[in-house]
């Protein structure tokens, strides 16, 4: 009996049989204030999921995780004069399109309703 090709929707669709997870991210960025002289923010968060997620879903909430992360960094910074508005609008919409990119991406191949994290 031959055996079917595994594909990646088989993969995101797969669970490790955990009963428990821990998603960690980590955001770090170097800004260059002028010569010879940096300042480094760096954020960190995990979650721990009490339930048997799917790869796919665990993709998600890591993608979540760290744009979170990214996002509150851009916040500091701007505040701090760091980044210019403009610099900081674009990236929460690069942010915003990468994130919806990997939604549409998940829900067509794993078939997984991203909805249900959001309120």
């Amino acid at each position: 009996m031959e055996k079917s090709n595994i594909t990646m929707e088989d993969i995101m669709g797969s669970t490790l049989g955990e009963v428990s997870s821990e998603i960690r991210a980590v955001f770090k960025k170097t800004i260059y204030i002028k010569a010879y002289e940096t300042e480094v923010i760096e954020l960190e968060s995990k979650i721990k999921i009490e339930e048997n997620i799917s790869s796919a879903e665990r993709m998600i909430l890591s993608a979540m995780l760290q744009i979170q992360l990214e996002y509150d960094a851009y916040c500091q910074l701007v505040f701090k004069g760091y980044v210019t508005s403009t610099e900081f609008n674009d990236r929460k919409k690069n942010l915003i399109e990468s994130f919806n990119a990997l939604k549409n991406k998940l829900e067509s191949s794993a078939g997984i309703d991203v909805h249900k994290y959001f309120k």
